[in-house]
């Protein structure tokens, strides 16, 4: 996956940094130090995020930033007040709760309707990982298995809504908290006419957000004619639609309209287990991608382009 590179408002949310703060770090201390995109954009990479949490906490505690600048990951780790291991922007554990162990508690939960003990794990798990790790080691895994117990049995209808429900909650209130840097590149997000499962749709849009893009989020089952007016009109540079369980056939006939109505210069991105099939079927081939972390690479990769507007 290419390295993930977020711009400045991103990084003052992820952070808890403000944007002047940033600036006047790297003016008066070196860091941190961005690259920068096509367009002079500010670009940092997941590994600075990471040490600016580090010395943000420091600071909190008293400790002035012009004596933390020189200092490496293990004494930053321990001024902070955090345990070795802690602080990466993406780390596997934390606190003691793994991701893939709450995702398993969770899934016990639900089996047995146990609401509110589910509901206290994603809580807990907003609480311990970063909204990035949050995304895609929690929610998006999350989505996969309640679909594959479902269609094994491992999951009964009720659970699978119980366990939807919940996923669904979590990701609106990501959706709310995480807003767009201004002058963002706009994105479309939504699902083909017919496709009523939105759970990846939403993800897709809360990662777009996390790489600082801005999110135009249209909620499932929208016909093409409607997406496309929505893109035209918002000036967005890409659109990207989430396929779950649409039959084959009308989703390429729902993609072939959208491609034939957008401007040639949006990017159309499917996503899902069908994008593959129906990518291949198109009249004019969208990007198709397998994963979440898919589209978060070449989310990483465009916001290194210059900001094209449509309009």
């Amino acid at each position: 996956m290419a390295e993930p590179l977020y711009r400045i408002g991103t990084v003052a949310r992820l952070a808890g940094i403000s944007t002047h703060a940033l600036r006047v770090w790297e003016r008066r201390y070196g860091v941190p130090a961005p690259t920068r995109s096509e367009g002079g954009a500010r670009l940092y990479s997941e590994a600075e995020v990471a040490r600016l949490r580090l010395l943000k906490r420091a600071v909190d505690r008293g400790h002035p930033i012009g004596q933390l600048v020189p200092l490496d990951r293990e004494a930053l780790v321990r001024l902070a007040g955090e345990r070795p291991g802690q602080g990466s922007a993406r780390d596997s554990e934390a606190g003691g709760d793994s991701a893939s162990e709450i995702v398993a508690e969770f899934l016990e939960a639900v089996r047995g309707f146990e609401a509110a003990h589910a509901q206290e794990l994603l809580d807990r798990a907003s609480l311990l990982f970063s909204a990035r790790t949050l995304v895609l080691d929690v929610l998006a895994p999350l989505l996969v298995r309640i679909g594959d117990e479902w269609a094994e049995g491992g999951l009964c209808s009720a659970s699978e809504h119980v366990a939807s429900a919940l996923v669904r909650d979590h990701a609106s209130q990501l959706l709310r908290k995480l807003p767009p840097d201004p002058g963002a590149e706009l994105i479309v997000v939504s699902t083909p006419a017919g496709e009523l499962h939105e759970l990846g749709a939403m993800l897709a849009a809360a990662t777009a957000k996390l790489r600082g893009f801005g999110v135009l989020y249209l909620g499932p089952d929208l016909p093409a004619a409607q997406i496309a007016l929505a893109a035209r009109s918002s000036g967005a540079g890409m659109v990207a639609l989430s396929v779950l369980a649409l039959e084959v056939e009308r989703a390429v006939e729902e993609i072939d309209q959208l491609l034939s109505e957008l401007p040639k210069q949006v990017e159309l991105v499917l996503g899902g287990p069908l994008a593959e099939t129906i990518a291949q079927r198109a009249a004019r081939k969208p990007t198709a991608l397998a994963s979440l972390a898919d589209f978060e690479a070449l989310l990483a990769e465009r916001a290194a382009r210059p900001i094209r507007r449509t309009r």
